[in-house]
């Protein structure tokens, strides 16, 4: 902590210094509030425009404020746009004073949107759509669940793996672990839960101001194996705007099925033109309850704190911030594993780093420069209090974004990773150094068609400290593995209503230490798993066809995929067994093999206004994964699933019931379990006021409401116990 009090330090005396001006600061400034209930809203993209000239772009923050410093006499537009919202044109006369205002935004007639879904970062909110939906942000809280997967796994083509309800990652279209990107504020998160099934997402969603999914050639500035998409959690903890005045919010999360209580509150203060942002989070859960009794052994305590300081400027941000994240956490037992189940704890430590900075009438629009430090430990505890397996992993990140002129991104990206195991996990020590080049691009060819482009090469480094050693997987030695991933993607417009278009895409993907050295029994995954030190990359080749209609009362996606994954890297079931100390004794022995695949798969939406006021939403997606050399099913993948949403909004209630159905999963893997079909339902009521100069808003949903019995086809403990039986939620989220 001590090097992040020196920077703050730092950055109090560079404030201090810096030259002085006595020249008048003319600003605009104000707040962007919804016009029915009066809520400020987040992520506004306000244009200050002038005729003849370029113009700057602000996003308010999390109490829906937004200002532009030193500016000049004269007359100004000012425009207000968001997804969800009429877009609004205000004309303004700068004379002498600055300016201050509060500007009411109308709803669209049709907003059924519940999570940011968008072609990439802020940074590209200009961006044509080609492959996902772009859907407001006001509505996470009445989707916020325990984890970020729990949160998504409403949306569609997106599933959720669990093994107990702490340990869930997204999946979508049939693609987990590294395949899908989960970022933090655009950085990688430094923990391992693309590695194992009981590894946990080190972000808790109550901290999250949005989510964002990214598909298409804009992932490739994140990532070469990015077939599945990007997932980046906005948090914000270092400032990227300066309020006017000290902001707060606070949140509380219960829900029945495990006693769980959640607070989490958050502090934006400006000091000059700096903002110091503090945030603080707590969740606690006992055990889950299912239909048919207690599942054992997840319960949850969970502490998280941020805090961070920007210098901000009109021409960008310099910052830093610097966090704690701990989470002790229960893997129930299993016959496969330890029949009394395994406790993690989990314990990372991010210290993060970001200048952004604009440039004006210039080829070069802005460079934005990222630092990250993570530290992660990892400990794996038996019932008899033994250390069973241990991990521990530092990640050094950096990357240098340019944003030049006529929509287009290059950058530069680079990792250094310490991989460490303890216990009775013997992957050797062993390290990983990683280098990316990329670039993005975007045409609007006329007003019907647009194009998007993207390249990215990598080249990286698995050293082990000592080599030479021969294991079950293999001789250990170093690897090296260097290639390229491209993607494009089109959509022409019919009309103002009509658009359609494709995306092709080839993707990278190197194998991790796990999949390369590892040798041991890991009893919290009920297997004891073997790596295959000869691997080689995966090379992924994915098409993409799409529909969208959008019309006033009625909006319609259609999309259908195939992707073609050529030595697929899996952890596949052997057949045989190893003595593994756990209580059970003997464990599967899995092996990590290289397989051609192929994923197929359609997904389908329709949203629409039945009525003033009611609105209705029907969504199915399907996946079938099949082995390319022998035509059998490939594990692990979701079935036919979807829901129908019917809901009521007016101002300030949003009532909704819901119907959520899976079709079951008979198309199996060689060691796998069927999985029975279910329909399950769920109802809630979101009321959103102002109150006392201060904004409200709670939740009350009820999930699972007849307490139905029923299996999630991608939990690995389904033959232990059913999903959770019915829960009540509770959320209450206050701004001021």
């Amino acid at each position: 902590m001590k090097h992040l009090i020196f920077c703050l330090f730092i950055f109090c005396l560079v404030h201090t210094v810096e030259g002085t001006s006595f020249a008048r600061n003319i600003s605009i400034s104000g707040k962007v509030i919804d016009a029915e209930v009066g809520t400020p809203l987040v992520d506004v993209h306000v244009s200050l425009l002038r005729k003849a000239e370029g113009g700057s772009v602000f996003r308010t923050d999390r109490t829906g404020q937004f200002r532009f410093d030193k500016i000049a006499l004269g007359t100004y537009t000012l425009r207000f746009d968001r997804v969800g919202y009429e877009t609004l044109d205000q004309e303004i006369v700068v004379k002498a004073d600055s300016i201050a205002m509060t500007v009411k935004l109308k709803r669209s007639p049709l907003q059924l949107g519940e999570i940011v879904v968008t072609p990439g970062d802020e940074e590209h909110a200009h961006f044509e759509q080609t492959t996902d939906l772009n859907l407001a942000a006001q509505q996470l809280d009445q989707k916020m669940g325990a984890t970020i997967a729990e949160t998504l796994s409403g949306e569609l083509g997106i599933a959720q793996r669990t093994m107990g309800r702490a340990a869930a990652r997204p999946v979508i279209r049939g693609m987990g672990g590294d395949r899908l990107l989960i970022l933090e504020d655009g950085g990688r998160t430094g923990d391992k839960s693309a590695s194992a099934a009981d590894h946990a997402v080190t972000i808790d969603p109550t901290t999250a101001t949005n989510i964002e999914i990214t598909r298409g050639p804009a992932s490739l500035i994140y990532g070469s194996g990015t077939l599945g998409g990007v997932v980046n959690v906005k948090r914000e903890t270092i400032p990227q705007t300066l309020p006017n005045r000290p902001t707060m919010n606070l949140t509380f999360q219960g829900e029945s099925v495990n006693s769980g209580l959640t607070g989490t509150t958050g502090l934006t203060i400006p000091i000059g033109d700096l903002a110091w942002r503090l945030e603080l989070n707590r969740r606690h859960t006992n055990d889950t309850h299912t239909p048919i009794g207690i599942l054992e052994n997840t319960s949850l305590s969970q502490t998280n704190f941020a805090t961070g300081i920007s210098m901000v400027k009109d021409w960008g941000h310099i910052g830093i911030s610097g966090g704690n994240y701990r989470s002790d956490y229960g893997i129930p037992g299993s016959p496969e594993g330890h029949l009394q189940g395994v406790t993690i704890d989990l314990d990372r430590q991010r210290y993060e780093g970001n200048l952004e900075y604009g440039f004006q009438q210039s080829f070069l629009e802005k460079l934005k420069l990222h630092l990250t430090y993570t530290r992660y430990q990892h400990q794996e505890i038996e019932s008899n209090n033994t250390l069973g397996v241990e991990f521990g992993l530092l990640t050094y990140n950096a990357s240098a974004l340019a944003y030049l002129h006529g929509d287009a991104v290059m950058g530069v990206w680079g990792e250094y990773r310490d991989h460490a195991t303890g216990g009775f996990y013997w992957t050797p020590h062993t390290r990983e150094m990683s280098l990316a080049g990329f670039y993005f691009k975007q045409k609007h060819l006329n007003d019907e068609l647009t194009l998007q482009g993207a390249i990215r090469y990598d080249i990286r480094r698995v050293e082990p400290f000592v080599e030479g050693a021969v294991t079950r997987a293999g001789a250990v030695e170093r690897r090296d593995f260097g290639g390229v991933s491209s993607a494009v993607s089109g959509i022409y417009h019919w009309n103002d209503n009509l658009g359609t278009g494709a995306t092709l895409m080839k993707t990278f993907r190197t194998p991790g230490i796990e999949e390369l050295f590892s040798d041991g029994p890991h009893l919290a995954a009920y297997s004891y798993e073997i790596g295959n030190a000869e691997l080689g990359s995966e090379d992924g080749f994915g098409t993409e066809a799409f529909l969208r209609y959008s019309a006033k009362r009625v909006k319609l996606n259609l999309t259908v995929f195939r992707n073609r994954i050529y030595s697929y890297l899996i952890p596949t079931n052997t057949g045989e067994k190893e003595w593994g100390s756990g209580a059970a004794g003997w464990l599967w022995i899995y092996q990590y093999r290289g397989q051609d695949t192929i994923l197929d798969g359609a997904e389908f939406s329709v949203d629409a206004e039945i009525v003033p006021r009611f609105q209705a939403q029907v969504q199915m997606s399907y996946v079938r994964g099949t082995l390319a050399d022998s035509r059998s099913p490939l594990e692990r993948i979701p079935p036919l699933n979807g829901k129908v949403a019917l809901r009521y909004v007016t101002q300030p209630l949003n009532l909704h019931f819901t119907a959520r159905f899976s079709d079951g999963q008979h198309r199996l893997g060689e060691f796998e379990e069927a999985t029975d079909g279910y329909i399950v339902y769920d109802a809630g009521i979101q009321l959103a006021f102002p109150l006392w100069q201060l904004q409200h808003q709670s939740v009350v949903v009820v999930e699972n409401i007849f307490d139905t019995e029923y299996r999630q086809h991608l939990s690995r403990i389904k033959s232990v116990m059913p999903e959770p039986g019915r829960n009540v939620k509770l959320l209450y989220r206050l701004n001021f």
